[in-house]
Parts: C-alpha cells; structure tokens; sequence
C-alpha cells in the first residue's frame, strides 16, 4: 500500500495535467463563432451583389443593341427611301423609294417580340431581318411622318430594364 503523501502527489499530477489539457471556453466559441459570421455575411453579400449587378448589366447591354441596331437600320432605309406609307395590323408602314421599286416595310412579330423589316423589290420579298429583338408590346414602336421627316419611337425591354429612343429621320426628297 502506498503512503499518503505519494497519493496526493499523484491526484496533484492528474488535476495538472487535466487543468492543461483543457478545452475551448465559452468565449473563445462566441470569438470564433463571430468571425465565421462576420466572414460567411461578407462573401454571401458580395456574390448577390455580383450576379445582381451582372443581370442588371446584361440586361442593359441588350436594350442598348437593340436601340443601336434599330437606330441604324432605320436610318439607312430612311436616307434611302422618298415616302413612309403606314400600314395596318401589326404592319408599322412602308418606306418606298422614288420609283416604289424598293420597299422596307417594318412590323411587329408579336411572336417573337421582336421588331421586323422585310426589304421588297419589284414586289419580291428578298430578305427579312430582325432590327430589334426585346419589344415587348406592338404599341412600343411608333412611326410618324411630317413631310420629309420621319419621327420613330422605340421601346426596348429586358427583364426589368426598359429604355426608349426617340429617331427623326430624313427622308429624301423627291
């Protein structure tokens, strides 16, 4: 049987190595659990910031070529072109040329969405384009004429992004 002194040198020893072998206290929980959640937070908000911020970018990039292409196609077929005859139904008019030899009638598919112009020759349908793709309405283009000068209006949407433009176009005269 061992004596007492070298009993409570051995309960001594363990308590030693029980109190340096300890674990993790509450606030060293609360200190880490913090850090994860001021970390987690950060790069959740900055990945809604990102694909947000990408949509609303594309969305832009798209109205913006529409309106452009639009732009230019009108003003080419407008430069070319002596009259603006209108049209009915989803048909917007027609530009005709001095001899109505050549036409470029524009309308609105109501299928696609999209803004059409067909190029007519001597009565031929010889090709079809789509100018601009996100109308969504046939009201969101708007032709008017006043002698010589064409007026268009076009509104282009996608998702929530919707942006108009305003073209007076030239016509040649006759």
């Amino acid at each position: 049987m061992k004596p007492i002194s070298a009993k409570s040198t051995s309960i001594r020893q363990r308590l030693k190595r029980v109190h340096s072998e300890r674990g993790t206290t509450l606030v060293e929980l609360l200190v880490a659990m913090s850090i994860s959640v001021l970390v987690f937070g950060i790069i959740s908000t900055s990945l809604v910031q990102f694909f947000l911020v990408t949509r609303w970018g594309n969305d832009q990039m798209l109205i913006t070529n529409d309106l452009q292409v639009a732009s230019l196609w009108l003003g080419r077929d407008a430069l070319e072109s002596a009259s603006f005859t209108p049209g009915t139904g989803t048909v917007y008019g027609t530009l005709n040329w001095d001899d109505s030899t050549n036409q470029y009638r524009y309308s609105y598919d109501s299928g696609n969405f999209t803004l059409v112009r067909e190029h007519i020759e001597d009565s031929n349908l010889l090709s079809t384009l789509q100018v601009a793709r996100h109308i969504a309405n046939q009201g969101d283009v708007v032709f008017n004429t006043s002698g010589q000068l064409l007026t268009v209006s076009i509104t282009s949407t996608s998702g929530d992004e919707s942006e108009t433009v305003d073209l007076s176009l030239a016509m040649r005269s006759q």
